[in-house]
């Protein structure tokens, strides 16, 4: 054997390299990922109200992202136009798939809690019984770079260079929490006991910078809710919008027959609808489970891709533009 294999050494040697290659195509990470058409859910699935019946025409869409992708995986994927195969960005690049996770359950939270408030408030200039209270408290950390061991995604920032939140305002308190050399003190929920650290922070050349979500808590709502979907998997801000129409209609009772309604944006807690990502995608999404009425943010309009689409879009720029329109359509 040893003989055959010095008999035939180079020939084997030049045998191997397709192998090699072809094993390198299959799974080699490159610096590439990819966003893919995904599916809807009903807010409905999310959402309870005790004695108020949410409707079940209001659904959010999802997309799959998926990195890094293979040689292989992007050769394949990118002459799909139903796909979108995008360079890494470098925040991509520095998170887990853990971390992925916590973001998406991070911004769903936020999500619900602004989705309730912002459709209760509305609500309630049509039913006096309606009611909400809610508190600002501080930044959730969306983003740190990962060599920041001490500092979690999910982590609430309740005060920043000694500042406590409950002085400033979000955008004031957001803006001391982006200098390039703070101290953050951060509360954390650790085996159902609060717990306070200090962490200190210092923007290195080229870093990307932190991403913060406001955090709002409601002190009390009536009618009392719940939301069952923060237990899913599925995650991500951009079902704000839905969320919002859904239990404000549900709320006020708005007879929207059988049509299926769908769409993106998120919600912020002045009432704008902000822009998402993978809008095309979301597109498709929408054209494959059969959507009527198809709501996106306004500054999204040009770019949806030049396709023929079975459903009516709706553009807007806040959450009182698309009830408006609701209560033209079916009141």
């Amino acid at each position: 054997m040893k003989q055959f294999i010095k008999q035939y050494k180079k020939i084997l040697i030049i045998l191997t390299f397709p192998y090699v290659y072809m094993l390198f195509v299959l799974i080699a990470p490159t610096q590439q990922a990819v966003v893919a058409p995904g599916g809807t859910v009903s807010v409905a699935e999310n959402i309870e109200i005790d004695g108020i019946e949410i409707l079940d025409n209001f659904n959010t869409v999802y997309v799959y992202s998926y990195s890094p992708l293979t040689p292989f995986q992007s050769w394949v994927l990118v002459n799909d136009d139903t796909m979108q195969v995008y360079p890494m960005t470098e925040r991509q690049k520095d998170l887990s798939m853990q971390d992925e996770y916590l973001q998406g359950q991070v911004s769903k939270k936020v999500s619900f809690n602004i989705a309730l408030i912002k459709a209760y408030e509305i609500a309630s200039n049509e039913n006096a019984e309606i009611s909400i209270n809610y508190h600002y408290e501080g930044l959730y950390v969306y983003y740190r770079p990962s060599r920041m061991k001490d500092m979690q995604i999910g982590d609430q920032i309740v005060a920043v260079d000694g500042h406590i939140y409950s002085d400033y305002t979000h955008q004031e308190f957001m803006t001391l929490a982006m200098g390039n050399n703070v101290e953050f003190t951060i509360q954390r929920i650790e085996n159902e006991e609060v717990h306070y650290y200090t962490v200190n922070y210092h923007h290195l050349s080229g870093e990307e910078t932190l991403l913060f979500y406001g955090c709002y808590v409601i002190d009390d709502a009536s009618p009392n809710y719940s939301f069952p979907g923060l237990n899913s998997l599925i995650g991500g801000p951009s079902g704000g919008l839905l969320q919002t129409l859904d239990i404000y209609a549900s709320l006020v009772n708005i007879n929207i027959s059988d049509l299926k309604i769908a769409g993106t944006g998120t919600i912020e807690i002045d009432g704008n609808v902000g822009r998402i990502g993978g809008i095309t995608q979301k597109m498709y999404t929408a054209i494959y489970n059969n959507v009527d009425v198809f709501f996106i943010p306004a500054s999204h309009y040009l770019e949806i891709p030049d396709i023929d689409y079975p459903f009516e879009i709706v553009q807007i720029d806040t959450i009182e533009q698309a009830v408006n329109w609701l209560n033209e359509q079916f009141n």
